[in-house]
């Protein structure tokens, strides 16, 4: 994986796999180089962000 985050924490992969965005997370990590501002801030969000926004990430999905 040439992701952009090596280790994502264990709170933040167990919050999306409750909302159903770990795909989208491992999608985005793997193609980091390529995102737009968009992509890249809901990556950073799924890695780091708080279950409230992880949450509202699934919601306006």
């Amino acid at each position: 994986m040439d992701g952009w985050y090596d280790e994502t924490p264990l709170e933040n992969q167990k919050w999306q796999l409750k909302y159903g965005l770990r795909k989208e997370y491992i999608e985005l990590n793997d193609s980091s180089k390529d995102l737009t501002p968009e992509q890249r801030q809901r990556l950073d969000i799924l890695h780091h962000g708080t279950e409230e926004q992880i949450k509202q990430l699934a919601e306006s999905k």
